[in-house]
């Protein structure tokens, strides 16, 4: 039986409208927390590395394959463990509660880094690499520590969104989530990202304290109903910091999880290229910071229009469906831009699409786990897609930052990969959808 499905809906049912207005409001304040990682976090961590004059190897490492190697191990273990967790106060919020202040810690010590690392080099004298270095490493160390914070506060997110929201309303609920999570981006790119030519190191702290804070508030607000200790899953070893390695490959025993873990991966490394270099590319093509915020904005704004008729699409037709539409013209799209940027103002034109189909896929595809994955062992099977993706980024991370070193910054191939990774994509969706693989079933 699942517990975790039945107690929520009782108390759904029980509570009617209003509790399920609270419950919305609370969820709401945990993915603001949630989703300043995409949001802030990553544009001001990219302005603080452009300062620092990173070549862009340097970047995709420090920004993306530093901190997926560390997830591998802390995104998994996390999600086992909390699928067993059985305290009072539930078995998502005790691990909520530790990673929010967490990334709040690295956010200020990401603030204090160029400080830091001045005094470092002083300490260090002879034996010190150098200022800039220093810069680097201490960037590389405080933003490993909140990436993985950030990651696994979303993952475990993910998993209270599934324990305490009923089926069919997922997709709704991702609806406004994502609603909440663009109004974030827009209010960002509009107000604050020019301030970071200035006021860099206040902008990283108040990205710390806006990721911390509305987590906590949401753990320690919204009620989560204790599982009796006899429906946890057994832990044969009894080792409780062990890496889950076999229950990680007992979710692919089961065919139709290797099409859906394809799926995301390949969705992942379709917008990783581009989104990590798109204010290099911005720059190269002539864009100013404020041209490029108020694009950012408008495609945020565009994507809030349409968020919640896409959520009601993916409710009615399933996000499966939805989100390989979505995908196809995402491809075209991508396939378009390698053969046509070439100036601003094509640049301007492909960047205000990418955000906005890129904003769709992502809210189409935000059930689509809960809609493959067992309920039972969700954040279990979850976190292992969530370790395959970031074997993905890792991959293309450290593939992509030489490849353009090499190729003298032509940011145009980072629009080639979108085309190629999104055809891929689409290829596993259908795949997926040809053959009704529909994972609870096959599972069980």
């Amino acid at each position: 039986m699942n517990y975790v499905r039945a107690a929520s809906a009782r108390g759904v049912v029980s509570a009617g409208l209003a509790g399920l207005a609270v419950l919305l409001l609370w969820l709401l304040c945990g993915d603001f927390g949630v989703s300043m990682r995409e949001r802030a976090a990553v544009p001001s961590a990219l302005e603080l590395l452009r300062r620092h004059a990173a070549s862009d190897t340097t970047i995709s490492l420090l920004l993306s394959t530093v901190p997926a190697a560390l997830s591998l191990l802390l995104v998994p273990l996390a999600g086992y463990h909390s699928d067993r967790c059985r305290s009072r106060l539930g078995r998502r919020k005790p691990f909520l509660m530790i990673a929010a202040p967490t990334g709040l810690l690295a956010m200020l010590g990401l603030a204090a880094s160029p400080t830091l690392a001045g005094s470092l080099d002083a300490a260090l004298g002879s034996w010190s690499p150098g200022l800039h270095n220093c810069r680097l490493a201490l960037f590389s160390l405080f933003w490993a520590v909140f990436d993985c914070a950030a990651i696994s506060a979303f993952s475990l997110f993910n998993g209270l969104v599934n324990d305490l929201v009923p089926a069919g309303l997922l997709g709704r609920f991702f609806a406004v989530f994502r609603i909440v999570s663009l109004t974030i981006g827009i209010a960002y790119h509009n107000w604050i990202f020019a301030l970071t030519d200035h006021y860099l190191r206040e902008v990283l702290i108040g990205v710390g304290l806006f990721f911390c804070l509305p987590i906590l508030a949401m753990a320690l607000m919204l009620k989560e109903t204790p599982l009796p200790p006899e429906s946890a899953p057994a832990d044969k070893t009894g080792n409780r910091l062990r890496f889950p390695l076999d229950h990680a490959l007992a979710c692919f025993r089961y065919r139709p999880y290797g099409w859906a873990v394809a799926a995301f991966v390949l969705a992942s490394v379709t917008f990783s290229p581009f989104n990590t270099f798109y204010l290099h590319y911005a720059h190269a093509a002539g864009i100013q910071k404020a041209t490029l915020g108020a694009l950012t904005a408008a495609g945020y704004a565009v994507s809030i229009v349409s968020a919640f008729a896409i959520g009601s699409m993916a409710d009615r037709f399933g996000a499966l469906r939805v989100s390989a539409v979505i995908m196809t013209v995402y491809c075209a799209i991508s396939a378009a831009g390698f053969a046509a940027v070439s100036d601003a103002a094509s640049f301007r034109a492909f960047y205000f699409a990418h955000v906005v189909i890129s904003g769709a896929w992502f809210t189409a595809a935000a059930s689509m786990p809960m809609a493959l994955f067992p309920r039972s062992s969700f954040v279990q099977f979850n976190s292992t897609k969530d370790l395959m993706v970031i074997f993905g980024t890792i991959l293309v991370s450290s593939i992509q930052g030489p490849m353009l070193d090499l190729s003298e910054h032509d940011y145009r191939y980072t629009l080639l990969a979108g085309a190629v990774f999104s055809l891929l994509c689409l290829l596993c969706l259908l795949r997926l959808q040809s053959g009704r693989l529909a994972m609870q079933v096959a599972i069980r």
